[in-house]
């Protein structure tokens, strides 16, 4: 069965749950408008992507290839670029402040980079695996490849909270690559080109985004993989995207 399907089934079912129970959301789908695209380092194996005071930040995966990374959004150049330690693999990333931290994927430790020249000021442990992380201003929060968002403290990463996500009452696995905006969490399912909007409070998908499409557009020939990027410029209410080993970024426009 392929992903669309499969999602088009889990929505149906949950149209019957909410006539007869009245408690699950049944998940709005959005739509878009390509704004424009720009090209990508086809070498980066996207992890995380955030666009904040006007630049756009970037981490990338791959054990000896990890790194973070300052990006002209208009030419998709590498302005500045810090390689992670060889052993590790990148995972996802924010910008909070002056300050970057960034996840990494079975290393358990997650760096706190200036945001200005990228040293290191200070790591974390955590348990488990790291895949995307964002933040709501308060507190972060991670996914770790579960149905299960983890809010952690800025003080020193502690777990203060976990919400459990459901689309129609089903758990949604595989969360990865995450973006706050507006109250709400835009994460993308691993494997697939689906994003899911998700309420923060009460883990629910309100609402399924289907950037398939974008796939088709590469360039070929191309190694590309999944998406996995996705950073909102809230001045213009447009979104970055792109994926891991993508020739090209893309400026959408949702519309539900």
């Amino acid at each position: 069965m392929n992903i669309i399907a499969k999602w088009g089934m889990i929505a149906l079912a949950g149209v019957g749950l909410a006539s007869c129970k009245g408690a699950p959301v049944v998940p709005k789908t959005i739509h878009y408008d390509v704004v424009s695209e720009v090209p990508h380092d086809p070498d980066a194996y996207t992890q995380g992507l955030q666009w904040t005071d006007g630049k756009l930040y970037e981490s990338t995966g791959m054990q000896g290839a990890s790194s973070v990374r300052l990006v002209d959004r208009a030419t998709g150049s590498v302005l500045k670029k810090r390689s992670l330690p060889a052993e590790v693999f990148g995972e996802g990333l924010v910008r909070h402040g002056d300050e970057i931290w960034v996840l990494t994927w079975q290393n358990k430790t997650a760096y706190v980079l200036d945001a200005g020249n990228f040293s290191t000021l200070r790591t974390y442990h955590y348990e488990g695996e790291g895949w995307g992380l964002t933040s709501d201003g308060k507190e972060l929060i991670m996914s770790d490849g579960s149905d299960k968002l983890m809010f952690r403290s800025f003080k020193d990463f502690s777990v203060t909270r976990t919400v459990p996500v459901t689309n129609a009452g089903r758990p949604v696995k595989l969360l990865n690559e995450l973006e706050y905006v507006n109250g709400e969490v835009y994460a993308n399912i691993y494997t697939t080109h689906m994003v899911a909007r998700i309420d923060p409070k009460s883990g629910e998908v309100t609402a399924l985004l289907d950037l398939s499409a974008l796939r088709g557009r590469l360039p070929v020939p191309n190694r590309a993989e999944v998406l996995n990027g996705i950073a909102y410029d809230k001045e213009t209410d447009r979104f970055i995207i792109t994926g891991k080993w993508w020739p090209r970024m893309f400026e959408i426009k949702l519309k539900e």
